[in-house]
């Protein structure tokens, strides 16, 4: 399994990137740890076009996590014939894009995105930075500014067109990996791939990542991670361990206190593969 060791404070690995970007936005005032936490949703209209979707955080509340699913027809299904192609989040919202594989589906389908929302203490930031278009898969590691702490993360891929899938987006309490797999492995287009780290100046009480792995066959999978008593969850992530451009991920969503994730077969494969769900939480 291709999934880095969670750690606290550890220097990246050297990368390929063409540009760091960020932003930042202050705390309002407030006495509880996370206080005005709330997880907020939007959805797109169904239908079977490439779409997107964006949530706005209520009441000047600041973005703290993300996450998206694709929800398909109950008859038809699109299990693996939608790549969730970017899940991109703001100081105060959060977008969301999907993207048919090359296959195509005639199915309705939408896409829901997701917002954890509320005021951490602090200055909070959103970082990026962004691969260029070589070579193909792709990895991404983005930490926080020294001292910070990870609070969410999204990813955003520009060329994919559908034919390149996000497998692993992994925290870690200050630090943020992705990496893409070409569906069916092959791709000859060039494409870029974008990181976001969402991170906080001042670290949560009881900030830890947990993570629930499903057992190892061909099936479509998921798996649901819970926070530990008393705790709430922030951010979402996941990993495909085996996925090999054969799988497709279909939802990584954080609820009050977990966070549950999804994938599909793009189609009909004998090799064995898991899924990962990653929580980040904090003490209520």
């Amino acid at each position: 399994m291709n999934i880095p060791v969670l750690r606290t404070r550890a220097a990246a690995a050297p990368l390929i990137v063409a540009l760091v970007t960020g932003f930042v936005t202050t705390a309002s005032p407030a006495s509880a740890d996370v206080p005005g936490r709330v997880v907020v949703s939007d959805t797109s209209d169904s239908n079977s076009n490439d779409k997107g979707a964006e949530v706005a955080c209520p009441d000047a509340k600041r973005v703290i996590g993300t996450g998206a699913e694709i929800i398909g027809d109950v008859a038809g299904g699109v299990g693996g014939d939608v790549v969730i192609d970017e899940v991109i989040p703001t100081g105060t919202t959060v977008s969301a894009y999907g993207v048919e594989t090359l296959s195509g589906t005639s199915s309705p389908w939408r896409i829901r995105v997701w917002a954890v929302c509320g005021y951490p203490h602090g200055t909070t930031s959103v970082r990026s930075v962004v691969t260029s278009s070589h070579p193909n898969p792709k990895e991404l590691n983005l930490d926080c500014r020294d001292g910070d702490w990870l609070l969410g993360s999204g990813y955003q891929m520009e060329g994919a067109r559908g034919n390149v899938s996000v497998t692993d987006l992994v925290p870690t309490l200050d630090s943020v990996w992705v990496q893409t797999k070409e569906n069916h492995r092959g791709y000859g287009g060039n494409y870029s791939l974008r990181l976001f780290a969402i991170c906080a100046e001042e670290r949560p009480a009881g900030l830890q990542v947990v993570q629930e792995e499903t057992e190892e066959n061909s099936s479509n999978k998921g798996t649901l991670v819970s926070c530990p008593e008393g705790k709430l969850a922030l951010g979402a992530g996941f990993s495909i361990p085996g996925a090999a451009g054969e799988t497709a991920l279909i939802e990584f969503v954080p609820t009050s206190r977990a966070v549950s994730a999804t994938a599909n077969e793009l189609s009909s494969t004998t090799r064995e593969w898991s899924v990962v769900a990653y929580a980040t939480c904090a003490s209520e």
